[in-house]
């Protein structure tokens, strides 16, 4: 009896005994945002009953082949770091995961354990497989990984490939209320099903008087024909005495119906049949939704492409429809201007569109609108849309006309645009897109940035319409764009819409140390349709955001598809083409395509010579050739691009520059390496060595990434170049250059100073180190995080031997050649007041290329009144 009693304990415990998950058993899914297919995605493993994320410490590609086959595809393409696909929740169930590529489940690869890391969410792994398919290695999720099912209740309607909504559209017939009240009140009851995608039959049948999704009854098919059934039905002598004995009881009604699901009552409202020839009006709102706006040109006023007169149209339930130009006023006008990307309108004489002939009345009219002038949008205005069986649609009006006034950007008919003519007092830095960018205002000749405080639509449309655009899309806050330096001017920023500049608006002064940059604002603007992006493309990259360059250019009076030269072909060209294309940024300009088919209409090169400033809005903008001359030829070495999102942002601080500048003589025997790596002036070369000296400026220079991509060197590590004397690897053989300048811009002496070791020296709290050089590691410079050169270091110093003493302006230009692509080139230079007496040197006024306005910069090149700018 003993033993059986045992027994039967034993099997008790196995049958209650949950074994620890296999590797078959463990799961794995790509999930995140930003995924263009299935195929990519941050990974997530299922362990012990929860989701995690992968941290990518050490990743591979062994790692990525093995996640990529354990989901069903046959490869991984490559792996991404640092969330690309967006930070995940909860648990980090692996770190410093390594596999030998051969492991059925990422169970099986070594790790730190399940659950043990010292990673953040900042930190998740992601992956891009092949699109290619294979068996997958794992079952399919266990039940409670399905999506839970819809509540008791509710319809569910089979679908294998339906995605989304169905939305059944049906009067209710079961509603007192609703069979009593007139059309106008009655409006529409939405049903909305939900689709059981793995289901093949319908769990619960639907009632079949209810219509299945967009199937109309039959009694809303012809709106004419139903409107008509219903005024006769109206004027009966039954409804009448139906009305008279049933109004008290509607309104009782109207305040104790309640409505459950997904039920929607419009305000007075009639269903839009969409039939455009109807006479009658069949909706009638005080409020009326308005999407979106366009300008259709009668009378033909362009601008370079640009339609800035014409019939207004608006969008409303899917359909274009006319506006009445009764009590339409300028006001409005200027709400619609700020939609399309234009600053402001004005009035003009309309009667010429009175006697157009060129345009007919349509079915459906939006009357009664009215703006204030200062909404973002018309969706903001009241509206309301024509009255219900009107025999006249807008009586007595006619269309609303419209007539912009553009930015100074977008006035001079394709070419260059004209500077301001009165210098601006706010700019957008650091932007993907034209009109997008990092606010920064101007105040006693310096630039800074403005704290979020407060700051909404208004405000940000304020900018927008001060720099040429329109109104503002978005007001981006937390340095959504990237952060500034120097100053923080204005917090607490509160505009009516009505200013003309932002320092016209209500604001507060920031006082030291109260606000950090990492709470700039950015601002993304409403930008007129130029035309200018249907006179470019890319072709036969793999990707929609890379290939080959081709233009739409004049050739002999006629409009032709061709390449482009790549001779002289760089950063900045390659920036302009990514903007005009609204593709973000310029990561590579490649002088050579042939792994890139261009179009059999392209095949001849129509532009050559080109040279952009990188602020032009189009390729074509830019200076060129006027006789076409390629010495290259085309075809495999035409230009190409690649754009990205996103870009570094390279900034040196000119603090350290000004405080760690010092003199030193330093005997030529501890200068051989410096001198086969050409740091010294050309006078070395003529010295008795290894007897003498030379006379070092020296300084330390600390460089940050303040943009929201890492900063990686072009050459790959296979790429570097080993210097046997120093026996270290230069990932980039020219990374900053070290000039000292006379007061009239005359170099006198010069340094430059190689990358040898590209690292995370320094990243604040919260920030992980990415990049180290120990062991031939892999270089760059995370975002938010520093790079330090001290000032003890071979070539971190100017050789200024045969300099006399004087006054001079020392210049460090980060990043010299363009190789590496960054969203501002500007901040990438720093300057200061430099004075030599022979036996020490001062170092004062150190800034930022671009934090002064002209005038203080020409003030600094000649006298010493400006103070410093520190990050």
């Amino acid at each position: 009896m003993l033993c059986l009693s045992s027994l039967s304990t034993l099997l008790l415990l196995l049958l209650l005994y949950s074994p620890p998950l296999s590797a078959q058993e463990v799961f794995i899914r790509l999930a995140g945002v930003g995924r263009r297919n299935a195929n990519e995605g941050r990974v997530e493993v299922f362990y012990n009953g929860a989701w995690g994320t992968v941290c990518d410490d050490e990743v591979d590609l062994n790692l990525a082949n093995v996640v990529c086959r354990q989901l069903g595809f046959q490869r991984s393409l490559t792996w991404a770091h640092s969330a690309k696909f967006g930070q995940g929740q909860g648990l980090i169930w692996l770190d410093n995961v390594h596999c030998k590529g051969t492991e059925l489940s990422i169970a099986e690869c070594t790790s730190n354990g399940w659950g043990v890391n010292d990673c953040t969410h900042a930190e998740d792994l992601g992956v891009i497989c092949s699109p290619e398919r294979s068996q997958p290695r794992q079952r399919n999720p266990p039940p409670a990984l399905s999506p839970p099912a819809p509540p008791a209740g509710l319809a569910q309607v089979s679908s294998v490939s339906a995605r989304g909504h169905e939305i059944a559209l049906h009067r209710s017939s079961s509603s007192t209320r609703r069979s009593s009240i007139s059309p106008q009140e009655n409006g529409h009851e939405i049903q909305i099903l939900r689709r059981n995608r793995g289901s093949s039959r319908v769990d619960q049948q639907v009632s079949p008087a209810l219509p299945q999704g967009h199937q109309l009854p039959t009694h809303l098919a012809s709106g004419a024909t139903y409107r008509q059934r219903q005024e006769t039905a109206r004027t009966s002598p039954q409804a009448l005495r139906r009305e008279a004995n049933g109004q008290s009881e509607r309104r009782s009604e109207r305040q104790q119906q309640q409505f459950s699901g997904n039920h929607v009552e419009p305000d007075l409202v009639y269903p839009d049949m969409g039939l455009e020839t109807d006479a009658h009006y069949t909706q009638g709102s005080s409020r009326v939704h308005l999407e979106e706006a366009r300008l259709r040109s009668v009378l033909s006023s362009n601008h370079g492409g640009l339609v800035t007169e014409g019939v207004l149209e608006v969008k409303h339930a899917g359909r274009w429809r006319h506006v009445c130009s009764q009590g339409w006023d300028l006001s409005s006008s200027r709400v619609v201007c700020g939609m399309l990307g234009f600053p402001a309108a004005e009035a003009f004489d309309k009667n010429a569109y009175r006697l157009s002939t060129q345009i007919s009345k349509k079915a459906y009219w939006v009357e009664k609108v009215h703006c204030q002038g200062v909404e973002p949008s018309l969706s903001q205005c009241q509206a309301q849309l024509s009255i219900p069986r009107s025999d006249v649609p807008c009586r007595g009006g006619m269309h609303a006309v419209v007539r912009c006034v553009p930015g100074f950007q977008f006035t001079r008919n394709g070419r260059a645009p004209a500077p301001p003519t009165v210098p601006p007092v706010v700019r957008l830095k650091a932007g993907p897109r034209l009109g997008e960018g990092r606010v920064e205002v101007l105040r006693e000749g310096k630039w800074g940035t403005v704290c979020d405080h407060l700051w909404d639509i208004s405000a940000a449309s304020v900018v927008c319409r001060e720099l040429g655009f329109g109104t503002a899309k978005e007001a981006l806050t937390q340095a959504q764009l990237g952060q500034g330096t120097g100053p923080i001017h204005m917090n607490s920023v509160q505009c009516t819409g009505r200013e003309k500049s932002i320092t016209e608006c209500h604001y507060r002064p920031v006082p030291l140390y109260s606000c950090k940059h990492s709470q700039d604002v950015a601002v993304r603007c409403n930008i007129p349709n130029t035309g200018m992006q249907a006179t470019v493309r890319l072709a036969g990259g793999r990707e929609p955001a890379e290939g080959r360059v081709e233009v739409l250019m004049e050739v002999g009076g006629v409009k032709r598809w061709g390449s482009v030269c790549s001779e002289n072909w760089g950063i900045n060209e390659a920036m302009v083409v990514c903007r005009q294309l609204g593709l973000g940024f310029a990561s590579r300009a490649h002088q050579e395509t042939w792994y890139w088919p261009g179009s059999s209409d392209a095949r001849d090169v129509v532009l050559s010579g080109t040279h952009c400033i990188g602020t032009e809005i189009s390729i074509q903008q830019c200076r060129r050739n006027t006789h076409m001359y390629c010495p290259r030829g085309g075809d495999g070495r035409a230009a190409g691009v690649t754009c990205v999102e996103t870009a570094p942002d390279l900034v040196l601080d000119a603090q350290l520059v000004q405080e760690t500048a010092y003199l030193e003589d330093r005997p030529l025997h501890l200068l051989t390496c410096a001198n086969e790596e050409n740091c010294l002036s050309s006078s070395a070369a003529r010295m008795n060595w290894p007897y003498g000296h030379r006379r070092l400026l020296r300084f330390s220079s600390r460089i940050m990434n303040m943009g929201r991509a890492d900063f990686r060197p072009r050459a790959s590590r296979e790429s570097w170049t080993w210097h046997q004397c120093h026996r270290h690897y230069h990932s980039i053989e020219v990374f900053t250059h070290y000039d000292l300048l006379t007061l009239n811009g005359t170099k006198v002496a010069e340094g430059h100073k190689a990358s040898f070791c590209l690292e995370d020296t320094y990243c604040p709290d919260g920030i992980h180190k990415r990049y180290a050089c120990y062991n031939m590691g892999q270089q760059g410079i995370s975002v938010g995080c520093w790079d330090t050169y001290r000032h003890d270091i071979d070539c971190q110093w100017v050789d200024i031997t045969d300099v006399r003493p004087g006054e001079y302006i020392f210049q460090v230009e980060v990043n010299p050649s363009l190789d590496m692509a960054e969203s501002d080139f500007q901040n990438n230079v720093m300057r200061c007041r430099c004075k030599y007496d022979g036996a020490r040197v001062y170092m004062f006024g150190c800034h930022a290329g671009d934090a002064y306005s002209a005038e203080a910069e020409d003030l600094f090149d000649h006298q010493r009144q400006i103070s410093n700018n520190f990050l």
